[in-house]
């Protein structure tokens, strides 16, 4: 892992840092509503959150398999995350009750200011896409932007 994060922030180095905001997505996999990798991000979390020179971190919090809040302990002060609670991997849609819930548990770990929802990863990594329509992904969509907007206004 070492050699991945000093890869990633050789590439981003030279990036002008005052106009650009870095933001890194940890993924789990994505192709054809498949995943494939499971865990908490505690094995990761210190030198990912702490070697990592992004701004922001995009983490899959869709379902169980990624663990707790936790490991958002050790996001350093002034770094953003994006917490992935809606999957793109099947159709049936969230409560938004849940999410709300979910968004005030990682609160406890990072300030609410510095958290933002979304789907976990894209709807489609390749061209035949996540095994949900279309009308699935736009009620997925409007879902975020209803709670983000109960939450940040």
């Amino acid at each position: 892992m070492r050699k991945a994060i000093a890869g990633d922030n050789e590439c981003l180095k030279d990036l002008p840092r005052a106009k650009v905001t870095l933001a890194m997505h940890i993924c789990r996999g994505n192709s054809r509503s498949r995943w494939s990798a499971e865990g908490s991000y505690d094995s990761i979390a210190e030198r990912l959150f702490g070697a990592l020179d992004v701004d922001v971190f995009l983490l899959e919090y869709d379902t169980q398999r990624a663990g707790g809040f936790e490991p958002l302990r050790l996001v350093p002060r002034g770094k953003s995350v994006v917490l992935g609670l809606i999957t793109s991997k099947e159709g049936k849609l969230e409560s938004q009750d849940d999410l709300l819930r979910r968004i005030d548990e990682a609160a406890r770990y990072v300030p609410i200011e510095n958290l933002a929802a979304s789907p976990q990863c894209g709807f489609a990594s390749v061209a035949a896409g996540n095994l949900l329509s279309m009308d699935d992904q736009w009620r997925k969509l409007e879902l975020v932007v209803v709670s983000a907007r109960k939450v940040w206004g």
